[in-house]
């Protein structure tokens, strides 16, 4: 048997069908997802942090880091870094180079040591956690500052957000004017199981 060839009429589109159509069509393009082009290193400005009034005497330094990959940072993770002049700087970024751990060249950021163009009097103290979790973030519980023994330290704790089965690691870099030439300690401190 033959299958039935409808009549014109029977071909005619309903408007409610067309609508239907035209309203599918605008989601498709909207949900789509097209991966935008991966920058080179030298195609990516350089990040450089910006004072912000803050509680304490520093600033969130991770964008310096935010060229580090994955691999890298957490090999690094638990070892407290501070960096008191661009050579050290540098220095990090060359050791992420040469680990092996980041398949093409890291991102450098930038770091003002010397606002004044003179001795440095700024430093950057961080980290990298690594936690298991659906999210994890440091909060800083508080700086203590010892003139007499020139000590400058900040405490602060891992917060581990749910039970995922992810593998985190998260940054925590500061920039401290004043305390180049303080003993800057940073103490972590893990959160309490959830």
């Amino acid at each position: 048997m033959l299958p039935r060839v409808g009549t014109r009429s029977e071909l005619i589109i309903r408007p409610q069908a067309l609508i239907l159509l035209v309203i599918l069509a605008i989601i498709s393009g909207c949900v789509r997802d097209v991966p935008s082009p991966t920058p080179t290193p030298d195609d990516r400005p350089p990040l450089t942090p910006t004072w912000t009034p803050l509680p304490y005497a520093f600033i969130d330094a991770s964008p310096v880091m935010a060229g580090i990959c994955f691999d890298s940072a957490d090999d690094a993770a638990g070892r407290v870094f501070v960096l008191r002049s661009p050579a050290e700087l540098t220095d990090l970024f060359n050791q992420a180079d040469n680990s092996g751990f980041c398949t093409r060249p890291v991102v450098r950021g930038t770091f003002d040591f010397a606002p004044e163009g003179g001795e440095p009097s700024r430093a950057i103290a961080g980290l990298w956690s690594r936690a298991q979790g659906c999210s994890a973030n440091h909060e800083v519980l508080g700086v203590d500052v010892n003139e007499t023994e020139r000590i400058f330290s900040v405490r602060v704790r891992l917060v581990v957000g749910g039970t995922c089965d992810y593998a985190l690691v998260r940054p925590f870099w500061i920039g401290i004017s004043g305390y180049n030439q303080y003993d800057i300690r940073l103490l972590v401190e893990s959160s309490p199981e959830e």
